[in-house]
């Protein structure tokens, strides 16, 4: 036998409850790696080493 609040606890939460949470967390985790991923680039290009000036220079009077 099964009591009323065990029949409505059962309808309160939909079936589809579980997938929904996996997606969200599938969602959640995809942006996370998104995140570290953009984080990687800008500390690369931020990083990077830049030519010196002198070079710079160099180069374009050889261009003129």
């Amino acid at each position: 036998m099964t009591l009323l609040s065990q029949d409505l606890f059962r309808e309160r939460i939909p079936v589809a409850v579980p997938d929904e949470l996996a997606a969200r967390v599938r969602a959640l985790r995809r942006a996370r790696r998104e995140a570290r991923t953009r984080a990687s680039r800008v500390r690369r290009v931020l990083l990077a080493p830049t030519a010196s000036r002198d070079t710079d220079a160099h180069v374009s009077k050889q261009h003129r």
